[in-house]
């Protein structure tokens, strides 16, 4: 029997990595005033900036329904192999109850779900360390104990060149949003145990790449033996400078590059730049 994972779309796996390693990903919808569209199945990255560009309106997303779980779960099931469900933050959408619901619906003892406390990148970063774990051929609950332990090393961070989109989203408030918009200031903003928050300011996006740099260094992250993931909203430039940076300096093992998709770019808006890894 062996170990199919399921994720959902704000992780923002690359293709690659879905076919290789056989992920099962069930979408988020994002929409649009009268129309809906299944994040990266109907909905491209680059079709949701363009769209988002020309709405009047924010978009708004919603989370798979225990309906969409209970199908995908069963087609793993049928084909004999056990589901471990790996979602985005209970504290950020209800993706994941809507999984565990899914869970007590079909009422089998091959499904196990776990929280990531993230999302995005951060998310990404703990489905490669499941990758990793099955493919040592863990068993399915040796592998959930080790994720639990191992997602409070979570680091994600990311550069917002605005924070309006969060605000209209509702993940942060008015007063919070406001500084995105006073003098050039672009805020820094991290993800640790569901929650998003402003963890620094920065004047001028050109000083974004330098602010990351920095904050390597001045935690003294080892990444010689990690995976790294950097991830932009249109805003590949930058993000092809920041690997410039910090790619020798810092000897790095490996490194993916992903541009986020259209749930997360509903919140974070074009312009950002995101780096995460697991810091175990």
């Amino acid at each position: 029997m062996a170990i199919r994972i399921v994720i959902d779309s704000t992780a923002d796996v690359t293709q690659e990595i879905i076919e290789k390693h056989d992920l099962k990903m069930v979408p988020l919808k994002v929409n649009f005033e009268n129309e809906s569209y299944l994040d990266k199945v109907e909905l491209t990255t680059s079709m949701f900036f363009d769209k988002l560009a020309q709405a009047e309106k924010s978009p708004t997303t919603s989370q798979p329904s225990p309906g969409d779980f209970v199908q995908a779960f069963s087609e793993v099931l049928l084909e004999g192999d056990q589901v471990l469900g790996i979602f985005l933050a209970s504290e950020l959408s209800g993706t994941y109850d809507s999984a565990r619901m899914a869970k007590e619906m079909i009422g089998s003892d091959n499904i196990r779900i776990v929280d990531s406390k993230s999302v995005c990148l951060g998310a990404f970063a703990l489905i490669l360390e499941a990758i990793e774990l099955v493919n040592q051929k863990k068993g399915i609950d040796e592998i959930v104990d080790e994720l639990e332990r191992v997602k409070g090393s979570i680091v994600a961070v990311a550069g917002l060149d605005t924070l309006k989109y969060l605000e209209k989203g509702g993940r942060l408030s008015k007063g919070q949003a406001v500084i995105g918009s006073l003098l050039n200031i672009k805020p820094v903003i991290g993800i640790k145990d569901g929650a998003v928050s402003v963890i620094d300011k920065v004047r001028g996006k050109n000083k974004m790449i330098k602010w990351l740099d920095e904050w390597i260094e001045k935690n003294n992250f080892d990444l010689s033996n990690k995976t790294v993931l950097l991830f932009h909203g249109q805003s590949y430039d930058q993000l092809k400078a920041l690997r410039e940076v910090i790619e020798e300096k810092y000897r790095i093992k490996n490194i993916i590059e992903q541009e986020v998709g259209a749930v997360i770019g509903t919140h974070s808006g074009p312009g950002v730049l995101g780096i995460g890894f697991l810091n175990k």
